[in-house]
C-alpha cells in the first residue's frame, strides 16, 4: 500500500508538472494568438489604407489628359443598325477608347453568362423538386412525431394519471457508474489511510525503540568512561605506591599487592571489552551512540 501511494504521489506530481507545462504553453498560446491578431488587424488596415491610397491614384490618373497617337487601321468605330456607315462620325467627344482583344473577351464572357445561366435554371428546377419531396417528408415525419407523442402521453397517463417530464427526470437522475465509482475510490482511499496510519504507529514505535537504545549505549558509554578513568586512577596508585614503597616492602608482600591490582585491571579490562561489545551490537540495530562528558 506504501508502494502504491508513493507511485499515486509521483504520478500526481507528474501529472502537476504536466499541468504546469499545459497552462505555460496556453498562456504562450494565448499571447501569441493576441500578437497574431494585432498583426491581422495591422495587415487588413495597412491593405485598406492600400487599397485606398491606389483608388486614389487611380482616380487621379483617371482625371489626367493624354494624348495617345492610333493609327486609323486601329480605330473601328461601332454604330448602331442605323448608323452603321464605313466613315468615322464627326464628334469623338463621347467616344470611349477600348482594346479590340477587351471587347472579344466581353463578347466570349456574354456567351459564357448565357449557359452559366442555364444551368442555374437547371439546378433551381432540381432543387425545387427536392424541396417538394423534402416537405412532404417533413410533414410524414411530423405527422408520425404528433402520433408518437399522442401514444406517449395516453402510456404515461395509463401508468401515471399525469404527464411526466422525462427531460427532468433523467436530469436528476443518478449516475449509478459515476457513484460506484466514488464509492470504490472511498473505500480504496480509506484502505490507504488506514495502512498509512499503521505505518505511522510502526515508525512511532521505531523511533521510541532506537531512543532508547541509544540511550542505552550512552549509558553504556559513560560507564565505560567511568572504567577507564578509574582504571588510570589505580595505575597511577599502583605506580605511586610502587615508587614510595619499593624500599620498606617486603618482595613477597609487594608481588602480592601487584597481583591483585593486575586481577583487578585484568577484571575491568573484561568488563569494558564486554561494553563495547553491546556497544557494537547496538550500532548494528541502527541507533546512535553518544559519549558522555566523563568520556574525555
Amino acid at each position: 500500500m506504501c508502494e502504491l501511494r508513493e507511485k499515486r504521489l509521483e504520478q500526481e506530481d507528474v501529472y502537476a508538472e504536466f499541468q504546469k507545462g499545459v497552462e505555460q504553453l496556453k498562456k504562450e498560446n494565448d499571447m501569441l494568438i493576441k500578437k497574431e491578431k494585432v498583426i491581422d488587424k495591422a495587415l487588413r488596415d495597412t491593405e485598406a489604407d492600400i487599397q485606398t491610397f491606389q483608388t486614389d491614384k487611380q482616380r487621379k490618373l483617371n482625371e489626367l489628359h493624354v494624348v495617345v497617337t492610333l493609327q486609323m487601321a486601329q480605330v473601328r468605330h461601332l454604330l448602331s443598325a442605323e448608323e452603321s456607315l464605313n466613315k468615322l462620325p464627326a464628334d469623338l467627344s463621347t467616344s470611349l477608347v477600348f482594346p479590340s482583344v477587351e471587347l472579344t473577351r466581353l463578347g466570349g464572357r456574354i456567351k459564357e453568362l448565357q449557359v452559366e445561366k442555364a444551368d442555374l435554371r437547371k439546378r433551381q428546377k432540381a432543387l425545387r423538386t427536392e424541396h417538394v419531396v423534402l416537405g412532404r417528408d417533413q410533414a410524414a415525419k411530423e405527422d408520425k412525431l404528433r402520433e408518437l407523442d399522442a401514444r406517449a402521453r395516453d402510456v404515461q397517463m395509463l401508468k401515471f394519471g399525469q404527464v411526466i417530464n422525462l427531460e427532468a427526470i433523467e436530469s436528476v437522475g443518478v449516475n449509478k457508474g459515476a457513484e460506484e465509482l466514488k464509492e470504490r475510490i472511498k473505500a480504496v482511499e480509506g484502505q490507504q489511510d488506514r495502512a498509512l496510519q499503521a505505518m505511522q504507529a510502526k515508525l512511532k514505535q521505531a523511533k521510541h525503540d532506537l531512543k532508547r537504545a541509544t540511550e542505552q549505549s550512552s549509558e553504556s558509554l559513560n560507564t565505560v568512561a567511568t572504567l577507564f578513568e578509574q582504571q588510570h586512577q589505580l595505575e597511577n596508585a599502583l605506580n605511586n605506591k610502587q615508587q614510595q614503597k619499593m624500599a620498606n616492602r617486603e618482595p613477597h608482600a609487594e608481588r602480592k599487592e601487584r597481583n591483585s591490582l593486575v586481577q583487578l585491571v585484568k577484571i575491568q579490562a573484561k568488563e569494558i571489552e564486554a561494553l563495547k561489545l553491546e556497544i557494537n551490537m547496538l550500532r548494528r540495530k541502527g541507533g546512535h551512540v553518544y559519549t558522555g562528558a566523563s568520556a574525555k
